[in-house]
């Protein structure tokens, strides 16, 4: 991930993914007006980040709009991409674009990806990135085939039969003393 950018207006920005899309308006549901491919540079407008995406020029004419500011950053002479992963992949599958169906490539069961919208398991899939052959890969993966970190189901069942060994526990000795009451009672 690409931490705020220090570029002041009129600097230039280089796109660390696969692609970014550039939007019309600084929100995922707005309007693509331009795909950027991966090092394909960009002129800040704004140095301003706008709720995660940064004003951009699409190119030399006057198409202007946001930019994910997590799928841009400042060009560096050999610079190896380093991101922060959160999730395991389960097993082989298609990582898939965004916006589409399209296939961008496959991911082999094991490989460390970034969740960066987060885990959700009642969605289909998930928004992950991470790095293949040397380039940042943005994209969809089936939310079956994602082991968030943290969450361990093991520990999920030891929990749970712990939990439920002291609720049977308390309802036993809940049980004797009702049965030496009565005892009690019945003596007197």
């Amino acid at each position: 991930m690409v931490s705020p950018l220090s570029l002041s207006a009129g600097e230039e920005v280089f796109v660390v993914a696969n692609s970014a899309n550039i939007y019309a308006e600084a929100s995922y549901s707005s309007e693509i007006v331009a795909t950027c491919e991966y090092g394909q540079g960009r002129t800040m407008l704004d140095e301003q980040n706008f709720a995660g995406f940064y004003y951009v020029s699409v190119n030399s004419s006057a198409l202007q709009g946001y930019v994910p500011a997590d799928l841009v950053g400042q060009r560096v002479q050999d610079q190896d991409v380093v991101l922060s992963y959160n999730a395991t992949i389960l097993q082989n599958t298609q990582v898939l674009a965004l916006t589409s169906d399209d296939v961008l490539c496959e991911i082999a069961q094991g490989e460390r990806v970034y969740l960066y919208e987060g885990y959700n398991r009642d969605a289909d899939f998930l928004a992950v990135s991470f790095v293949k052959d040397g380039n940042v890969i943005v994209g969809r993966v089936n939310t079956d085939y994602i082991n968030p970190d943290g969450v361990n189901a093991a520990l999920i069942v030891s929990i749970t039969a712990i939990v439920a060994l002291v609720t049977i526990v308390i309802i036993l000795l809940g049980i004797s003393k009702k049965k030496q009451k009565k005892k009690k009672l019945k003596s007197i």
